[in-house]
Formats: C-alpha cells, structure tokens, sequence
C-alpha cells in the first residue's frame, strides 16, 4: 500500500540531461538543482566549503541563545558542552573534511561557553584549552578537540573499506582509485584532480594501519613478509636476516602454504642459500614461529584493530592514538570520583591545574597589582599559598584534623595535596575523608 509522494519528489540532474522537462512530466515529480540537501546532508557542495557549516554553527549558537548562562555553574556547563555542544556537528564530521577555520571557531564557542565568556563580558579562562581536552585522567576534561574527532570518525571510512568488500561505494572508490595492499585501501590520492573527500581520508591511512593486525584465512590478501598476521610485527622485522634471503619477498601467505594429500599443511620457502652454521638457533626460531601460527586456509582474511579487546575498530580509541594524551600523572580519582558536586569537583580540578585567579595569576595575565594574600596580608597570594599554607586556611585544617583525631604535615602543593588524600582512612570513613 506504499505510494510515492510526488509532491515531495524531484529529478536533479548529474551532468548536460536532455529533454529534462520532459522526464519530469513522465514522473510528475519537479526539477531541482546541485548543491541540495539530502538526509541532512549538502549534496553536490565542495566538501571543503565553509558555508555547508553553517547550519551547524547557528544550530549551536541557537542552543546557546536558550541556556541561561548567568545561572550556571561551572559544572553544569561542562555537563551540558560535553553532552550537547560537542554532540552537534558530529554527523557533519562522520562525512567531510572540517576546514581548519570551521574547527577553530567551533571550539571558541565551546571556550566562551565554559568559562563564561560572550561578546559583552570578558572572562579569563583559567586553564589552557590544549590542557582543558586531555583526557580526565591525563588532568583534563575529557572535551574532544574538534579536528582530531573529525579524523578518528573518518577513520571509520577506512575500517569498512577494509570489511565492506561488496558495498556499492566501496567499489565505486576502488575502481575510480584503484586497490593495492591486497585490496585493503586504495593508491595514493594525486593529481589535479585529486581534492575529494576521499583525498582527506586517506590522510590518516598511516596511523589507521600501524594499528591493524590481520586474521588470516586463505591469506590471498595478506602478504607473508610485510604484514603483521601472526603478531604486531611483521616477519622482515622479526627476522631481517632469513628475509633478506628469501627469493619471494613479495608472497602472499597463500603462495607459500602447501596442502597434502591428508589434509596437512606446511610452509613451501625458497632463499637463495641454505642457512649457515651460525644462523641456526634463528633458522630454527624462524620455522618454529611460523608453524605456530599456521593460516585455517579457509574463510576470507580479515582486519583486526589491536586497541581493542574486541578487534573491532572503535571511534574513541583511534582518537586517543592521534590525540597521543601525556602520561604525567594526574590525581583525577579524588577530584571526579568523590561525591562532591560537580561545580564543587570543577573548583578543585581548576586549583590543581594552579589556574584560579589569584593575585599572582593575575599578574601573570598582565595585571599591575601588589602581590599580597588576602586573608594574611603577609606573603604573595598563590593557589598553594592560599589554600594550604596561609595561617587562616592552616587554622581552618587543624580544625579538621581535630575532628578526625590526626595530625598532618601540608605538602608543598595542591597537586601533591590531592595524590595522598584519597582513601587515607578505612572504607567507609574514607567516603567522608575524600568528601572534606
């Protein structure tokens, strides 16, 4: 009982298409034109032009226009940019290319969104934006950097050209660019007319395949020596010197594996010398790793992403590979994993990032100020100063340390505070020690 509503549909020319009036009468249906939008989608726009983006900066700044800015906390901006903000274009970035003026303007609107910043009212931000999208346990908030989330997302592109081996736009790129790796990507992307989308994908070919082992099955689309199918390391690597010998550098595993008359298999090398004394523990080695890792010989050959437990290619990890996070250690577990509010949990990860606003902060930030604390008058007012060695916090603390019966020596900073706090007292009194 389905129908076709006419009313709704049009023909659209790819191309000079003669008598177009005329098909149109035939379908009933109106004539468009290129560009147009289709599922949401600028159809027949230049991938790289900036205006296909403007629907999705108005969308923002539309959600903007509806949130009471004043009236939120700290935390409950993070909440919603992270939720909302960082969640628009990404159906957008799952496609095309974002231009590198588009990306930078997204971010300062998610920059003045979090630290309360508009065209009318200036506000510092307290912590460098690099810093504000590390990871949370690496020191930051988690908030994805808009270019790099654009390149993990088209790296999704490559994973299914890998695995989508019969999809019609699968075929139409590999006859237009042609395969190569055994038909796991595609040549590289040149000439005058090479600025497509497709281009920009293949860009993070690189990353996407140091990342790729391969499950072989026949293993007539791997090779023997060069890629990675019994190990992250591919055997020219394992065992340079066997090949450097060899006489087919080039093999795919199934020109190298013989089958017998009772079913077995075994591996059919050739080298241009038989092994010398000295070479034999690594002969020896060499056949032993390769027997281990003998192919099924049946089933096709498939990719397999080693950053995950799955094997299956996940956004968010090929997004920790290219954003390459810093290993310094953090003390995130007692900012964000007590039960403390979330603007509370916002204040604290500011002050161990040493980013509130203290007299020295501001002097550093091209103030003209005397550098003296507030509550003491005594010293220069810093974050560590202020919160842990000022004589009025100090009274403050040895009250708390009263309650619960101990005596504590400050650290040098609140960084260092946070590290030996955590869980200091049994289970359940540990809930209130983290909580103060």
């Amino acid at each position: 009982g389905l129908k076709v509503n006419v009313g709704k549909s049009e023909i659209v020319p790819v191309g000079d298409v003669g008598d177009l009036d005329g098909l149109a009468r035939i379908l009933c249906c109106k004539v468009g034109t290129l560009p147009m939008r289709y599922l949401g989608m600028p159809l027949g726009a230049h991938y790289k032009d900036s205006s296909i983006w403007n629907p999705i900066i108005e969308k923002m700044e539309k959600r903007l226009a509806g949130w009471k800015m004043l009236y939120l906390s700290k935390g409950g901006r993070l909440i919603l940019l992270k939720s909302t903000l960082s969640s628009l274009p990404t159906y957008f970035l799952s496609l095309f290319t974002i231009p590198q003026a588009v990306a930078a303007r997204i971010e300062r609107i998610q920059r003045n969104f979090l630290w309360g910043a508009s065209e009318d009212v200036f506000k510092y931000p307290l912590v460098a934006w690099d810093k504000v999208c590390l990871p949370v346990e690496c020191g930051g908030l988690g908030i994805r950097r808009v270019g790099l989330f654009n390149k993990a997302l088209l790296g999704k592109w490559l994973w299914r050209f890998g695995k989508e081996n019969h999809r019609l736009w699968r075929q139409v790129i590999a006859d237009k660019y042609r395969e190569v790796r055994g038909g796991w990507c595609t040549r590289g992307v040149r000439g005058a007319h090479s600025y497509g989308m497709w281009r920009s994908i293949k860009e993070g070919t690189e990353k996407f395949f140091s990342q790729i082992l391969y499950n072989v099955g026949e293993g007539n689309r791997v090779r023997f020596w060069h890629d990675p199918w019994c190990g992250p390391t591919p055997l020219k690597e394992l065992f340079p010197s066997m090949y450097d010998c060899s006489v087919s550098k080039e093999a795919w595993v199934s020109d190298l594996v013989v089958s017998n008359s009772e079913g077995g298999r075994s591996w059919n090398l050739l080298f241009r010398h038989g092994p010398q004394d000295w070479q034999a523990t690594t002969v020896y080695s060499f056949f032993e790793f390769i027997y281990s890792s003998m192919p099924r010989g049946e089933g096709e050959d498939q990719l397999v992403w080693r950053l995950t437990t799955s094997g299956v290619f996940d956004v968010r990890s090929f997004y920790k590979l290219l954003s390459s996070p810093t290993t310094d250690a953090f003390p995130w577990e007692c900012i964000w994993r007590t039960k403390v509010p979330k603007r509370v949990s916002f204040f604290l990860w500011t002050a161990a990032n040493d980013g509130i606003l203290t007299i020295d902060n501001l002097i550093k930030k091209g103030q003209f100020l005397v550098n003296r604390c507030c509550l003491c008058c005594c010293n220069g007012e810093s974050v560590n100063h202020l919160l842990l060695h000022c004589k009025f916090s100090h009274a403050l603390w040895c009250e708390v340390f009263a309650a619960f019966g101990i005596q504590w020596v400050m650290p040098r900073s609140v960084k260092s505070f946070f590290f030996i706090w955590r869980n200091w007292f049994g289970k359940h009194l540990s809930t209130i020690w983290n909580m103060v």
